[in-house]
């Protein structure tokens, strides 16, 4: 820049310097002697006027062309990134809606025809949620209530039956606006089928060799501990004591078997709650109960609140067992000797039944506590002080309270202790169902 600078004032001088010599010829050759001193001032003002009049022209022209250089250029470059967007919005390999305030669709590129397995023509007007699915009965609904309500949804899990199969798709879905303002949204459709097929595949294999596992570890526990039943006097005590670490074991290997199974049974969407009318209160003690011998041997404190809680609702009592046992479980587990467990349910006006297992236990690690509830996940302190255990219980935990339509939630520190609450809806009849 500063040499286009230097160039352009040894041109001006030059200029100056051979305009300036002619100015003098000019002189040298005509006599101006003779010449009216104010004519000659009056042409002199007149070039002046003439020159700046000149310069100030070129100015306005060079600037005029310069924004109708740009007013073009934008406009090419405007052109040019519509069609640029037009030609990735149509070949992209990854279905795209766009749809109208009632989820109509407006426009579809190539692959969005292809999963839906329609016709290009058959495609515009079709009311995209009429042709979704899901294992959740209101899901659909949700999607469309959050679309109504401008809020964004993103990679949910739903299932498209067109003409010719069944495709399962993670679905994106964002608010919009048109030129005149008018809500329109874009949607995103990722097909997932092949992994739904293996994902399918595999819980089905898990709940076969779950259940072809049952009858056999049925049968071992059944013949140990017929082995100390029938004529006990005949062992010795070193051979009681192997039968019962014999069936200790059993009764480990059968929990797990019917941890898989649940597992199994939540995924592939099958299970369905066996609501009954229960004594949630003597329910609950019932559970606790069970810990009576666990929680003597580690000499642990047990404190117990059933605050309004003694009454009959309508829930699941297989699935608030799951629930309570796994969670007490796992508070006792990492609660080190002398340590304090504190049960709690109370009954909030008939609309929520919250139960809180707190414990003073090992805690959970920030870096583990977004993974917490995953399947086969154990924090990195559970693994090093409790190496038995095999990360499936919270998950089960968390798939139990999502059948009852409840809600859990925790708070933890590292080495003081956690608190998780479970929050499910009272239901005191059938009719609330």
């Amino acid at each position: 820049m500063i040499k286009n600078s230097q160039n352009a004032f040894i041109k001006t001088v030059a200029v100056f310097i051979l305009l300036f010599s002619l100015l003098l010829s000019v002189i040298i050759v005509f006599d101006f002697s003779t010449t009216s001193k104010d004519y000659l001032i009056f042409l002199m003002f007149l070039l002046a006027c003439f020159l700046i009049a000149r310069n100030i022209y070129y100015k306005f022209l060079r600037e005029e062309n310069k924004v109708n250089y740009l007013e073009y250029n934008h406009k090419f470059d405007e052109n040019n990134n519509n069609q640029l967007y037009l030609s990735l919005y149509k070949s992209s390999p990854v279905p795209h809606l766009i749809i109208d305030s009632y989820g109509h669709v407006t426009s579809a590129n190539v692959a969005a025809v292809r999963v839906l397995g329609l016709k290009q023509l058959d495609i515009s007007g079709l009311n995209i949620f009429d042709k979704l699915q899901s294992d959740k009965s209101n899901k659909v609904d949700l999607l469309l209530e959050k679309y109504r309500q401008n809020v964004s949804v993103s990679n949910e899990t739903f299932k498209i039956v067109n003409n010719k199969k069944e495709v399962w798709v993670l679905l994106s879905l964002y608010n919009l606006k048109d030129a005149k303002g008018k809500k329109m949204g874009i949607m995103t459709l990722v097909d997932i089928t092949n992994q739904k097929k293996i994902e399918t595949s595999k819980t089905e294999f898990v709940s076969l060799v779950s259940h072809q596992l049952r009858t056999p570890i049925s049968g071992m526990k059944w013949s140990a501990e017929l082995l100390l039943i029938d004529n006990p006097g005949n062992l010795t005590e070193k051979q009681v004591k192997y039968i019962n670490r014999l069936i200790f074991s059993i009764e480990k290997l059968s929990a797990l078997v019917d941890d898989f199974l649940r597992v199994s049974r939540f995924e592939v969407g099958n299970f369905k709650p066996e609501y009954k009318r229960v004594d949630i209160g003597n329910l609950l003690k019932d559970i606790l109960s069970e810990f009576n011998s666990v929680i003597a041997v580690k000499d642990i404190t047990l404190n117990k609140n059933f605050h309004n809680s003694s009454q009959k609702i309508v829930t699941d009592p297989n699935l608030i067992r799951i629930i309570v046992t796994n969670l007490v479980s796992n508070a006792i587990k990492y609660t080190n000797e002398g340590g304090v467990v504190s049960f709690s349910c109370v009954n909030k006006n008939n609309k929520d039944l919250v139960i809180t297992v707190a414990d003073t236990g090992i805690g959970i690690p920030m870096s583990d506590q977004s993974y917490i509830f995953s399947k086969l996940f154990r924090a990195q302190n559970a693994v090093r002080n409790v190496p038995d255990g095999t990360g499936l219980g919270l998950y089960i935990v968390r798939e139990a309270v999502s059948i009852l339509k409840g809600k859990i939630s925790f708070t933890t520190a590292e080495n003081l202790g956690t608190t998780f609450r479970v929050v499910l809806p009272v239901k005191l009849s059938f009719e609330d169902l």
